[in-house]
Formats: structure tokens, sequence, C-alpha cells
């Protein structure tokens, strides 16, 4: 069996939070605990020890959804972020706290 890791792993937990979050608007409440329970129950998505543990990651995804303030990004600045390594960011940081600091 192959498994989600990583980036697709959040991912496919954000999209299961959405899923709860669209629910919630149009029921006004939302278990999620039960909807969770449910999905794995008919599509399997995590073995039964680990279900506690997706709950759990969902009910933090919908958190974080549910109180998301920022709502747009620029896509070219989030591009050019990704484009630096490592050591060129930690640069670009130090550098932005030297001003800060001055």
């Amino acid at each position: 069996m192959r498994y989600l890791t990583g980036t697709a792993l959040q991912s496919a937990q954000v999209s299961i939070a959405r899923y709860c979050l669209n629910l919630e608007e149009q029921s006004g409440a939302i278990n999620i605990a039960h909807v969770v329970t449910n999905i794995n129950n008919e599509h399997r998505i995590v073995p039964i020890n680990y279900l506690n543990l997706l709950i759990n990651d969902i009910t933090n995804a919908h958190y974080y959804l549910k109180n998301q303030k920022t709502r747009k990004m620029s896509r070219a600045g989030y591009w050019k972020f990704k484009a630096l390594s490592p050591f060129e960011a930690k640069q670009q940081l130090n550098g932005e706290l030297s001003v800060l600091n001055a």
C-alpha cells in the first residue's frame, strides 16, 4: 500500500478540514471526530490505531482554516521566497534583523 507523506499528507489533511468547514457552514455546527471517523470507516484512510491522531490533525487544520486572517499573498513574492536556498534565506533574514536592531 502506498501512503501520502510530507506536503501531500498535509494537503490531504487540509482538504478534509475544508470539507469539515463546509459542512459546518451548511449546518451551523460540526463534530469533527464523528465526520473523520465516518470518512475513515468508509475509505480506510488510516489504520484504526492512527484514527485519533488523524482526528487531532484535522481538528488543528480546521481551526487554522477557520481562523485564517490572510486572504491573499503575492504569487511572485512567494515563488521568489521559494527560490532562495536555506543559506540565502538565512543571510537575508540576518540582514533584515540587523536593520531592525540598528
